[in-house]
């Protein structure tokens, strides 16, 4: 019964992160599906190689997806909003600064999943001097 769980909680995961990819394309742009795909293969090809449960590290992959289409969400209202308040020219500052605002949430999530799936086995113990 544990293991029908777990491929089902997997299968789950998977189809999160690829409903955030599709939704990434039809409602925001394709910059941010090029930037979640981007994650995807990074966080695969660098976290899947660590030791731990595949279902951790897909919910870490998928809360990645989730993050990175709120974020990019975010960037296209303030995008739209810039862009009819300052005109054409934020789309130039925009497109500027997007890489690397998408930057800032890939390396630090990237960071904070190291950070999770890492051993803690030297947790209890003091340096010595």
């Amino acid at each position: 019964m544990q293991f029908g769980n777990n491929r089902w909680v997997s299968v789950s995961f998977v189809e999160a992160i690829v409903l955030c990819l599709i939704a990434s394309f039809r409602l925001i742009n394709i910059e941010s599906t090029i930037t979640l795909l981007i994650f995807n293969l990074l966080f695969t090809s660098l976290i899947f190689q660590l030791k731990g449960a595949v279902n951790k590290k897909l919910f870490l992959l998928a809360l990645g997806n989730i993050i990175g289409l709120f974020w990019s969400y975010v960037f296209c209202s303030v995008s739209a909003v810039g862009t009819s308040v300052f005109g054409d020219g934020f789309n130039s500052i925009y497109a500027i600064f997007f890489p690397f605002l998408n930057f800032t949430w890939v390396v630090s999530f990237w960071s904070l999943s190291l950070a999770v799936l890492t051993p803690q086995a030297n947790a209890g113990t003091e340096a010595k001097a």
